[in-house]
């Protein structure tokens, strides 16, 4: 019998950030990413990864 459940990831994400945004800050973020059909959390990583690849 096959397992059930979601497939093992190549790069496993054991780190958890937690941050504390300002109401009007946080419905930017959740407006958005619902506009671009992506999760918040892909919002904040790509918004991370960008503002770090633009700083090099």
């Amino acid at each position: 019998m096959s397992k059930v459940g979601r497939p093992k990831a190549d790069i496993k994400k054991e780190k958890v950030v937690s941050i504390r945004m300002k109401p009007e800050d946080y419905a930017k973020v959740k407006r958005y990413a619902e506009s671009s059909h992506k999760t918040i959390t892909e919002v904040m990583q790509e918004g991370v990864t960008k503002l770090i690849d633009d700083s090099k």
